[in-house]
């Protein structure tokens, strides 16, 4: 895919919609909405592939998390809950889900 993606303002979904749609089917197409982007339209396929790809990167993210804590075990460093979702949030620049934190 490349960097520049057809942008069409949301009015033209109205009147244009089948066009689009087969146009999608190539590249993702931007949707405005008063000048922003506001949505993006993909081809159903290739949205599954990256909803698969996304999942199994975060896989491995969890995977890598569970690595980094056996080598903490291993060291016989004792890792708590707090130091871990520290670590967590430090390596992923995000927050730890809170259902996960809890």
């Amino acid at each position: 895919m490349s960097g520049a993606f057809p942008v069409i303002p949301i009015s033209d979904l109205r009147y244009k919609a089948k066009e689009i749609l087969a146009e999608a089917t190539d590249q993702p197409v931007v949707i405005t909405q008063r000048g922003r982007a506001a949505a993006v339209l993909v081809n159903f396929d290739t949205y599954n592939q990256m909803a698969r790809r996304l999942e199994i990167l975060e896989d491995m993210r969890d995977e890598a998390l569970m690595v980094i804590a056996q080598a903490h075990l291993e060291q016989m460093d004792f890792v708590g809950l707090d130091a871990l979702t520290s670590l967590y949030e430090q390596k992923l620049s995000e927050r730890l889900p809170s259902s996960v934190a809890a």
